[in-house]
């Protein structure tokens, strides 16, 4: 089988002389298009064409917000700025968990440390004489009950 070429053009393949007509016209249109759209004309049109569209569409979108807020109500549903007071809560009770369980944490280090250190030497007598400690301790507690009858 012999390639009848000429200057590109092969006469056997006719998807393959589309695919590159396809080809350059994709590349011309790609150069086109980058030239236009890296302007700052184009820049600023599309800018006032978004910014059109977000006022036009504004009255609208409220009308929405506002009928799928009372569905909802309806519906017994929570609303989107419920559902983010809920987030925000219930995020501020993780970090609190967080924080209350660093601390937890701390105490176990510190009474570990204090389990693990000797204990003191018990003294070799008694420092406080012992005939006060039972007419000490033999007073009759008060309670307000007491008082009050």
């Amino acid at each position: 089988m012999t390639n009848n070429q000429n200057e590109g053009f092969d006469f056997t393949d006719p998807v393959g002389t589309w695919r590159m007509i396809r080809d350059a016209n994709l590349d011309a249109w790609a150069k086109g298009m980058a030239t236009m759209v890296n302007t700052e004309g184009f820049s600023k049109a599309l800018g006032l064409q978004l910014d059109t569209m977000l006022a036009a569409t504004a009255p609208m979108q409220k009308t929405i917000t506002q009928s799928m807020e009372a569905y909802l109500a309806q519906a017994n549903l929570p609303s989107r700025a419920e559902v983010i007071s809920l987030a925000q809560r219930m995020t501020n009770i993780e970090m609190r968990l967080d924080d209350m369980d660093a601390q937890i944490n701390e105490i176990l280090v510190a009474v570990r440390a204090l389990a693990a250190a000797p204990a003191p030497a018990a003294p070799a007598e008694p420092a406080a004489e012992p005939a006060a400690e039972p007419a000490a301790k033999s007073a009759p507690r008060r309670s307000r009950k007491d008082a009050t009858e």
